[in-house]
């Protein structure tokens, strides 16, 4: 028996266990956080071919009660290279790709399409609002996992046809922004935050039913929560909405021979005289001081700081359009995914070209 054969040796006991398909996965890790790390450690384990880990922040101090691939040593460091380390030594046949970005930046539609699962470990509705609206844009199948303090849930959103995270949500709590909350925080001690064992519990359920989802083996399609205090597990039906705008996929994509490490300026070449691409997230081109006693040019992601002669906080002058933007800034700079799929204006209206 060879070395790869003993090591998954166990799975091959289980009926319907498809090594091989898993092998050939490409899983999107939405979140890298408690959940995200059971999530990664339990498909890495499993045998999925490939992760793409995919958040912003770097490993603090109070993510080591919780998070199974953090160590001391990565406090500081980016959440996603951390787990790529760990995961590097317990699962060395898995590749591990590393996106420290939010997901629009991170991971691109056609990475998305083309993946076999996206897995949503997210701590804020506006996270999640914004991963079903992308999975809606391409068609991508997806599974949300939350935590609560003594419990949590599991969606499975498989069907491109069939209700999405923001079907459950009335156009108010559609239209709200909200920031990712910190366990730490003391205004809501009952309803914030878990504990490893809560992670885990929900992460393990979530994994389980990605697993089955991978191989093509029949899977629940309700939603499940899991409520410790009471010792259940109860399923949870969706539906659609018919009044949920999330539900509009684009169309058809023409490849250009251009990734997200173009220029603007060869990406204005490429799609020709007349074309207008357009972000899915606003492009920072301007920052202004509401006093007038200062303004610069500031082409990159949204941010904000303070006026250097006043110290007041800037306003942000945002485009959708790259139009504005210099000849020689980097798409991947202005917070272009890797693969992205870029809306285009133009005479006919919006048409669509997907970045190699």
């Amino acid at each position: 028996m060879s070395g790869l054969s003993e090591r998954f040796a166990r799975h091959a006991l289980v009926l319907g266990f498809r090594q091989d398909r898993l092998a050939a996965a490409t899983v999107v890790i939405a979140g890298v956080g408690a959940l995200g790390n059971v999530v990664a450690q339990a498909l890495a384990l499993a045998g999925v071919g490939k992760l793409v880990l995919c958040d912003p922040d770097e490993v603090a101090a109070s993510n080591l009660s919780r998070a199974p691939l953090f160590r001391p040593a990565d406090v500081g460091r980016p959440k996603v290279l951390a787990a790529k380390d760990t995961l590097a030594a317990l699962a060395p046949e898995t590749v591990v790709v590393a996106r420290q970005a939010a997901l629009v930046s991170g991971v691109g539609l056609a990475e998305m399409r083309d993946a076999s699962l996206v897995v949503g470990c997210l701590d804020s509705r506006a996270a999640r609002m914004s991963l079903a609206g992308r999975a809606g844009l391409v068609r991508a199948r997806w599974i949300d996992a939350a935590t609560s303090a003594w419990g949590g849930e599991v969606r499975p959103f498989l069907d491109p046809d069939g209700p999405c995270y923001a079907c459950a949500l009335s156009p108010e709590e559609r239209a709200k922004s909200d920031v990712p909350w910190s366990c730490m925080d003391p205004r809501r001690p009952a309803e914030l935050g878990s504990s490893a064992p809560v992670a885990g519990l929900v992460g393990a359920w979530a994994s389980a039913l990605a697993a089955r989802v991978i191989m093509g083996e029949a899977a629940a399609t309700d939603a499940v929560v899991i409520d410790v205090l009471r010792g259940a597990a109860e399923p949870l039906r969706m539906q659609r909405a018919p009044d949920c705008p999330l539900h509009a996929p684009i169309g058809e994509a023409t490849r250009i021979p251009l990734g997200s490490d173009a220029t603007v300026g060869a990406l204005r070449a490429a799609l020709g005289p007349g074309a207008r691409p357009l972000a899915w997230s606003p492009l920072l081109q301007r920052l202004e001081c509401p006093r007038g006693d200062h303004a610069e040019e500031a082409w990159g992601m949204p941010c904000t700081r303070g006026c250097p002669r006043c110290g007041t906080l800037m306003r942000a002058r945002t485009t959708l359009l790259f139009e504005s933007a210099p000849e020689g800034a980097v798409l991947s700079d202005l917070g272009v995914a890797p693969r992205e799929i870029l809306a285009v204006l133009g005479r006919v209206g919006i048409t669509y070209v997907e970045l190699s």
